[in-house]
């Protein structure tokens, strides 16, 4: 009897709180659907939250950007229309400044009030943040290419980018394989220098591996990399006493020749023997 009596009083305590729930919730929606402050409220709350997150975004974009990162440009969003106040040094800048908003998730509008003044300062921390970000994607396109390369499977090559200068460490077989790592890095865009550290395993045979011919080879292929203007990419150089061989593709004549000269100009090289490949000329 008891017992019953305790079962119902605890389903009539668990009725009421139902229903003081229900009433609590029907109010609320009846609020939002009645009351305009209520809902404005509401949705100011929801669209700062928005507006919050696209500031964030746009502030991260424009850090990303080389050219942009090394000013102090101040942010503020409302209702995804985005505002840039403060100084850069010229008109290309803030137009690259306003581009970068313009194409980040979340904003509507720019509104780029930026003024332009030639004598204004870069901003030491952003500027390092830039150059920090650009080191880590040079890092990181390096690590990729050095995964994705057979002969460099499996093995633990570290590489390191400060001031976008590689610094290759580990330890290789032969000294072949060494200078595989060295050739991706000058590859890589925006690389300025590579210092290969990387250590041959057997000491000995690596000393005598790397022949003058090969020597020769390597520098041609920094001095065709320091152009700019010749993709090493589908380029291959052999060197044989001397006589340097440019086999692979091209994109133009101009570059087919370009490349060429270059490889007579280095000191050691005797002769040039050009079998690289142009699309205009194989039209032609």
């Amino acid at each position: 009897m008891e017992s019953s009596t305790k079962t119902r009083g605890s389903s009539g305590t668990t009725i009421l709180m139902l229903i003081v729930v229900l009433i609590v919730a029907g109010a609320i929606y009846y609020a939002y659907a009645r009351n305009a402050s209520f809902r404005g409220a509401f949705h100011d709350v929801k669209e700062s939250a928005e507006d919050t997150a696209t500031t964030s975004r746009v502030r991260t974009a424009l850090v990303l950007s080389k050219r942009a990162s090394p000013f102090d440009i101040k942010v503020e969003t409302v209702q995804g229309e985005v505002t840039l106040t403060g100084q850069v040094p010229s008109d290309e800048v803030k137009n690259v400044a306003g581009a970068i908003v313009q194409d980040t998730s979340g904003v509507k509008k720019v509104h780029n009030d930026l003024g332009v003044n030639p004598s204004v300062e870069r901003n030491p921390e952003t500027a390092q943040l830039g150059e920090r970000v650009a080191d880590l994607e040079i890092k990181t396109d390096i690590d990729d290419s050095i995964s994705n390369k057979p002969e460099l499977k499996d093995k633990h090559i570290d590489v390191q980018v400060k001031n976008r200068v590689v610094t290759l460490g580990g330890t290789l077989e032969t000294a072949a394989l060494k200078y595989v790592p060295e050739q991706i890095s000058w590859q890589a865009s925006g690389v300025k220098g590579v210092t290969n550290n990387i250590v041959i395993l057997n000491s000995v045979t690596a000393a005598a591996a790397e022949t003058p011919d090969e020597k020769l080879a390597r520098r041609v292929e920094f001095e065709l990399y320091s152009t700019k203007a010749v993709s090493l990419k589908t380029l291959q150089i052999h060197v044989d006493n001397g006589v340097a061989t440019l086999t692979g593709n091209v994109g133009s004549r101009a570059e087919r020749l370009l490349a060429e000269k270059i490889t007579q100009s280095v000191e050691g090289i005797r002769k040039v023997i050009n079998n690289l490949v142009s699309p205009d000329e194989t039209q032609s």
